[in-house]
C-alpha cells in the first residue's frame, strides 16, 4: 500500500512537472504586422510635424528621456544655428527612408535607415537639402511606439543613399 501511495504521488509530480501549461493559461503573443503598422504610422507623424514646424507635437512623440543625436558635419551644424535651439530649422522638411525595422519584442524595436532633410536658405530662400544615416531604438511602455535613442550620421549607408520614393 505504501508503495502504491508513494508511486502515485510521484507519477503525480512528475505528470505537473512534464505537463505543458493549461488552455486556461492567456498569452499575449506579439503581433509584429501590427507593431510594424504602428512604426510607421509614427514615422509619417514625425515627418507631419516636423513639415508643420509644430515642436509641442514632436515633443508629444517622444519621451521625456528621448536622446537624439544628429550628424555632426558643418552643414548639420549650419542647421542647428539656424533652427535656434529647435531640433529642426523653420520650415525644414524630412522624408525617412528604413531600409530595416526589427521588433525585437513588445517593448523594444530599432529602426535603421536614411532621412533627407530639407530647408529654406535664411538668407537666400534656396533649399538646403542634407542627408543622414540613423539607427533609431523605439520604446513602448504600453501607450505605444516611441522614440528613444537615436544616432545619426552624414555618411551614406552601404550601397549608397536611397532613392526617393
Amino acid at each position: 500500500m505504501k508503495m502504491r501511495l508513494l508511486v502515485s504521488v510521484l507519477a503525480f509530480f512528475a505528470s505537473v512537472a512534464c505537463s505543458s501549461p493549461s488552455d486556461s493559461t492567456q498569452y499575449n503573443p506579439l503581433d509584429r504586422e501590427a507593431a510594424l503598422e504602428e512604426i510607421n504610422a509614427v514615422r509619417a507623424q514625425f515627418e507631419k510635424v516636423i513639415a508643420d514646424g509644430d515642436m509641442a507635437a514632436l515633443g508629444a512623440l517622444v519621451y521625456p528621456s528621448t536622446i537624439m543625436v544628429q550628424p555632426g558635419s558643418a552643414d548639420w551644424k549650419a542647421m542647428q544655428e539656424n533652427a535656434g535651439g529647435a531640433p529642426f530649422a523653420p520650415g525644414a522638411t524630412i522624408k525617412i527612408t528604413p531600409l530595416e525595422t526589427v521588433i525585437m519584442n513588445a517593448e523594444w524595436a530599432y529602426d535603421y535607415g536614411a532621412s533627407v532633410v530639407t530647408y529654406p536658405d535664411p538668407s537666400t530662400g534656396d533649399e538646403i537639402v542634407l542627408r543622414d544615416t540613423y539607427l533609431l531604438i523605439l520604446k513602448n511602455e504600453g501607450d505605444g511606439w516611441k522614440p528613444f535613442r537615436e544616432v545619426a550620421s552624414a555618411t551614406p549607408p552601404p550601397g549608397g543613399w536611397p532613392q526617393a520614393e
